[in-house]
């Protein structure tokens, strides 16, 4: 477990977290179905479990997946994907509707960033759709920076999405 403060803290994700992180997923599908090309296939328990499977024990190095705890609930879930040769962590985050704008993201990146230099960190990289204003704004919050984008990254609703890249280099 590591807490972040008295009302927040992160466990390790495990596939016998799926019908609580199923649960968070189905009562915030609509919103999360906007900008997450996964939320499509996780449809019930068994499918959530492979979700987690999936990322929880994928081969990429510096993985660590973690459901996020906001004062006791399962608010969402919160990992560092990979941490590539250069010690470039690339993020990735969604939370529950009812405990956006509580600073939640902020507060994880910051303690990932007094963090940092024992797992070979030197830089965070958020990936985010360009139409994602909320995850734009947390990196940017956080003080990173447009570095790049993929164009036409992925398909949602049938509209092609561009994939904004932002790092914050510490």
């Amino acid at each position: 477990m590591l807490l972040i403060n008295e009302k927040l803290h992160l466990i390790p994700l495990t596939v016998d977290d799926d019908s609580d992180i199923f649960q968070c997923v189905e009562h915030n599908r609509q919103l999360l179905h906007k900008y997450l090309y996964w939320v499509e296939t996780v449809t019930d328990v068994a499918s959530c479990r492979q979700y987690i499977d999936e990322r929880a024990n994928s081969n990429l190095s510096g993985k660590q997946w973690h459901k996020v705890m906001y004062q006791d609930r399962v608010s969402g879930v919160f990992a560092v994907k990979s941490i590539d040769s250069h010690g470039v962590a690339e993020v990735g985050y969604w939370l529950s509707e009812a405990v956006h704008g509580q600073g939640i993201i902020a507060l994880i990146i910051k303690k990932l960033v007094e963090l940092a230099c024992g797992f070979g960190i030197s830089c965070i990289e958020f990936r985010c759709l360009k139409g994602n204003l909320a995850s734009i704004g947390v990196a940017k919050r956080c003080g990173a920076v447009k570095e790049g984008m993929l164009e036409s990254f992925l398909v949602l609703d049938g509209e092609a999405q561009d994939l904004d890249i932002y790092r914050l280099r510490l």
